[in-house]
């Protein structure tokens, strides 16, 4: 069945018999009857513009797609602040473990320079005290060269 348009109303043409509708008030009433489905078809037309503006050629079925890909994004979305989670706290551990070892090394190097300084220091006491040693023979040869310088001045 084809669907009626107010033109086809317009042009339909009743056969008259004797006793029928007053032909006036039929007109009439087709009139408005067309009045009325052109009204209706503007709207449609309008309402299917407005649609297409806020869901550009989506589909019916789009709606339910959407709906079950809404839960796979918040699966996404849960797995994500999982992935975040997991992969701060590995950072905070790995941090964690470089910031110990670097202690670590410190302390070690600290200790081993601890160690090269008293090592240096006991060098330096010895040196001073073979210094001493060398200047109290050296003064007692001094001494002795002045003493037989005396000796000697009494010669001459």
């Amino acid at each position: 069945m084809e669907r009626i348009t107010a033109d086809m109303i317009t042009e339909k043409e009743f056969s008259i018999e004797s006793r029928g509708y007053n032909k006036d008030e039929v007109d009439t009433f087709l009139d408005l009857i067309c009045e009325e489905m052109d009204r209706l078809n503007n709207e449609i037309q309008d309402l299917r513009q407005k649609t297409t503006i806020v869901r550009p050629s989506a589909p019916a079925q789009d709606t339910a797609v959407s709906r079950e890909d809404e839960g796979r994004f918040r699966e996404i979305l849960e797995m994500a602040a999982t992935v975040k989670e997991e992969t701060i706290r590995k950072a905070k551990e790995d941090a964690e473990a470089i910031r110990l070892k670097a202690e670590t090394e410190a302390n070690e190097r600290l200790n081993g320079l601890a160690e090269e300084r008293e090592g240096l220091e006991k060098e330096v006491a010895a040196l001073k005290e073979t210094a001493l040693e060398y200047r109290r023979k050296f003064e007692e040869l001094l001494n002795a060269q002045q003493e037989a310088l005396e000796k000697a001045t009494g010669l001459f």
